[in-house]
């Protein structure tokens, strides 16, 4: 089966990705700006076939998405298992760094998530297989292409998956709203998985109760937690931040 991908970054990700086969690319206008030159100068080099077409007909083929006149058909992009997540990290070599979404829904987080995931370092992503979104191309086109370069795996359970991260010393740090300890009181430079819940919900209890230590982010408002997005973002880049100054 193939997928669709469009928007410029997306697209040009895709290009760079060593396990992606991109089959054809489809340019929207007569007159391409330099960036989406560069697609067609590396779609060439790739040898990978460019048909021009119309606005239009990318506008129907998106359902109103932000295409940038460029799309690209690509095989299904391929979860990972388990064991797949933990051959990248074992190979990387450094402290690991595993991020669990538990029923994230919306695919501008999920793909928000993918793309800060992967700037900081995350060797993976684990996501439930219900109640969560996938990777869809709206989720591609949100993480900006880093769908293309970081491994994510779809378990049917995530309290058992958490179970076999605990065997290879993963220490697991679930994110609460309700928690008395704050991030900034951990130690995260150990091997670590964050747990995320869903937006409103959090995570569910079963889940809850297989992390060894539950945080919160200090705020300084009458709301009750931050966006799943923007809470991803501030814990991943904690853990960056703690771990640079380890050195």
């Amino acid at each position: 089966m193939t997928q669709i991908i469009y928007g410029i970054h997306p697209v040009k990700e895709a290009l760079k990705s060593s396990h992606l086969q991109i089959e054809k690319i489809l340019i929207g206008t007569p007159n391409p700006s330099p960036l989406l030159q560069s697609i067609l100068d590396q779609a060439n080099q790739r040898k990978i076939p460019v048909t021009w077409t119309t606005r239009q007909i990318l506008e129907r083929m998106t359902k109103g998405g932000v295409h940038q006149n460029v799309l690209g058909f690509v095989q299904d992009i391929s979860y990972v298992d388990v064991k797949g997540i933990f051959s990248h990290w074992k190979k990387e070599g450094t402290k690991a760094l595993f991020l669990i979404l538990d029923g994230i829904q919306d695919p501008q987080n999920f793909g928000s998530l993918i793309r800060t995931a992967c700037g900081c370092g995350v060797h993976g992503i684990i996501i439930p297989k219900d109640r969560s979104v996938g990777i869809t191309p709206a989720v591609i086109k949100a993480s900006a292409g880093a769908t293309a370069h970081l491994p994510i795996a779809r378990v049917v359970n995530l309290a058992m998956t958490i179970d076999a991260l605990k065997k290879e010393g993963i220490w697991i740090y679930g994110a609460s709203g309700e928690a008395k300890e704050l991030i900034y009181q951990l130690d995260l430079t150990m091997d670590s998985a964050i747990v995320i819940g869903a937006e409103g919900k959090g995570i569910r209890p079963l889940v809850k109760k297989k992390c060894d230590r539950l945080f919160s982010i200090p705020m300084r408002s009458p709301l009750s937690s931050f966006n799943a997005s923007v809470s991803g973002g501030m814990i991943l880049y904690e853990v960056m931040r703690q771990r640079f100054m380890k050195g």
